[in-house]
């Protein structure tokens, strides 16, 4: 991957956790980039193509922050604790929230294949849920846990709809009592 092209991803990342796919231009991302808008034609011709990267990236990027939490947890419990402090995390200042949050609050505006792209992230971050949920439910480290995977799926929904209050608040504290219910089944 280029210099440029990294650049790039990196601004145009920024400004979708920040503003939200609608609230950027290519011309933004030259004056942040301090290149010609024509440059940026030349990795990503069209915004589709650049919100298509972006998601690629970040799933990739979200993947790897999830796998080393598990990684390191030593029951289900610690592990979904690991997970909300991702999300929490990526509130930095309570500006800005997950690239998949942000995008899919812009779902409509996107092309079907950078919907596609962001369905399969969300649904490979539930299957992550899912088996973190099934974990602590068999060490006992999370409660109230029937069905993992349609608990997995509530997981996310209060996660992402977390940091969508956050951010419209800009407070982190709206973030942790929306999630403070999740944290509360966490036994171990």
């Amino acid at each position: 991957m280029t210099e440029t092209r990294t650049l790039l991803l990196d601004l145009g990342e920024k400004a979708v956790r920040t503003r939200g796919y609608a609230g950027f231009s290519y011309a933004d991302l030259a004056r942040d980039a301090g290149i010609r808008k024509a440059s940026i034609h030349h990795h990503f011709p069209t915004k589709a193509d650049l919100a298509l990267a972006l998601i690629e990236r970040f799933a990739a990027m979200l993947a790897d922050a999830l796998a080393a939490v598990e990684a390191s947890a030593p029951t289900g419990g610690r592990a979904l604790e690991g997970a909300i402090d991702l999300y929490r995390d990526a509130l930095g200042d309570g500006e800005t929230m997950c690239m998949c949050a942000a995008m899919s609050a812009d779902a409509a505006l996107l092309e079907i294949r950078t919907t596609d792209a962001l369905n399969a992230a969300n649904k490979a971050i539930a299957r992550w849920f899912e088996r973190i949920l099934s974990k602590g439910k068999e060490d006992g480290s999370i409660a109230g846990v029937d069905e993992p995977e349609t608990s997995a799926l509530a997981v996310l929904a209060q996660l992402q709809g977390a940091q969508l209050l956050a951010r419209a608040s800009g407070s982190i504290e709206v973030f942790d009592r929306a999630v403070a219910t999740l944290r509360d089944r966490i036994t171990s």
